[in-house]
């Protein structure tokens, strides 16, 4: 199993090798993630929006096992959020918003289920955050995710913790990291 980053691959191959091999991830349990990958991250990778990690096996044919999209993103608190949590994470308990490295997508191709679990390919992507903390010092991680008890139950059973419901309707969570 290996990471790498979808910057480099567009830079080293043709983009439509790229976008053919991308073309082969398949998640039913969630086509909002599958069609995110085929349609979506070599335009984003080019603005520099977001970065897209690819997680292959090496050991068969490089496909691809999963993969997760990380970006910079400001949250604005909602009202009910205390003091305390806004000091927690955003070091100023006056803070109207914060900002955050967002895992703005994470899934695993359906072939690998009950094989490499969420929470390794989550792993992978903390990994990443960590890296980006080191580099530029952004502590907190976020993830937004439809109000779903397994998704939040998966969250909350990998060490974040429930911020707030956004104006989106999705639910926002946090980590953060050390």
């Amino acid at each position: 199993m290996q990471v790498i980053s979808l910057l480099s691959l567009i830079e080293a191959g043709e983009e439509s090798e790229v976008r053919d091999y991308l073309s082969s991830f398949s998640c039913s349990l969630n086509s909002g993630v599958e069609n995110f990958l085929k349609n979506q991250p070599i335009e984003n990778e080019k603005r520099g929006m977001t970065r897209t990690f690819i997680i292959i096996d090496e050991e068969n044919n490089n496909d691809i096992i999963g993969y997760f999209t990380l970006m910079n993103k400001q949250f604005e608190f909602a009202e009910g959020v205390s003091k305390s949590v806004r000091q927690k994470i955003a070091f100023n308990k006056h803070a109207l918003s914060v900002s955050t490295i967002l895992i703005a997508q994470l899934g695993r191709a359906d072939q690998y289920k009950g094989i490499i679990p969420g929470s390794e390919i989550l792993r992978l992507a903390l990994e990443n955050c960590k890296i980006v903390y080191r580099t530029i010092g952004m502590r907190i991680v976020c993830v937004e995710y439809e109000p779903i008890d397994k998704i939040e139950k998966f969250y909350l059973n990998n060490s974040f913790k429930f911020l707030q419901k956004n104006p989106n309707g999705l639910r926002l969570a946090f980590l953060r990291l050390s």
